[in-house]
């Protein structure tokens, strides 16, 4: 990692993700170059959900041990406190939403439908050497600072490298020579228990949400307690809902 002055909302972690875990998800990265000849969507969000579409391809079990690993939970816990919710994941680079220029880092604020509206994404880097240099740009400033008084950096990350970002902060992935299909990081959301989590699909956040990720309904999400307790009365059975396997006979 670049040795720069990084903003407060982004934060390393000293210790590596474990090898059993980094092993883990570099074979579902292998798997999604070996088994998915043509990417969508639905292969790059939702890796964690059992009951999402990506859980047809992917260990979706995995996924949850890696967002539920101890190594990740006190990192998260630093930024946020000890009572934790996890809600999304990703693979990035996601094709189906690049951020190519400078002038397009964004932050995931508007994927956080909390109240209050604060929250972190943790990103794990996954892509090997023979890939090319994960690099995470992001806009080096106070959060909240004006446009003109931010400054644009960027990190160089080995794989196993944790980094815990604050939602506001803008950023983006890419990987210095791969393809923009294949994964090279892993994206995990949580926000702190002590935020209420809208359900409302007619909110203002939902229908933005559903505009610009229609296959996502981010107002059905499940929601796991990762850590400590809920203290804010959230939903933890919408979303759980188990479906036939896609694999099932239409007759049964």
């Amino acid at each position: 990692m670049n040795t720069l002055k990084v903003p407060a909302g982004l934060r390393q972690a000293r210790v590596p993700l474990p090898e059993h875990l980094l092993g883990f998800l570099q074979a579902e990265v292998a798997r999604f170059s070996k088994s998915i000849s043509v990417p969508r969507p639905w292969h790059y969000s939702e890796l964690h959900n059992p009951w999402s579409r990506a859980a047809a391809v992917f260990d979706s079990w995995g996924f949850l041990d890696v967002c539920q690993s101890s190594t990740v939970i006190e990192n998260v816990g630093r930024l946020i406190g000890p009572d934790i919710v996890l809600f999304d994941s990703q693979w990035l680079p996601d094709r189906w939403h690049p951020i190519e220029a400078e002038s397009a880092l964004e932050s995931d604020a508007h994927r956080f439908p909390v109240d209050p509206p604060v929250g972190v994404t943790v990103l794990i880097a996954v892509a090997g050497v023979p890939r090319g240099i994960l690099r995470v740009d992001y806009r080096d400033s106070k959060l909240g600072t004006a446009a003109k008084q931010q400054v644009s950096a960027s990190l160089e990350l080995e794989p196993g490298t944790i980094l815990v970002l604050d939602s506001r902060l803008a950023y983006r992935v890419r990987c210095a020579r791969s393809s923009s299909v294949v994964p090279a990081a892993l994206a995990m959301r949580y926000f702190p228990a002590s935020s209420r989590y809208s359900r409302d699909p007619t909110a203002p956040v939902h229908r933005t949400l559903t505009e610009r990720y229609p296959l996502i309904n981010y107002a059905r999400l499940p929601l796991w307690l990762v850590n400590g307790e809920d203290r804010a009365d959230n939903d933890f059975v919408t979303g759980f809902n188990v479906r036939a396997g896609y694999w099932t006979n239409s007759r049964w």
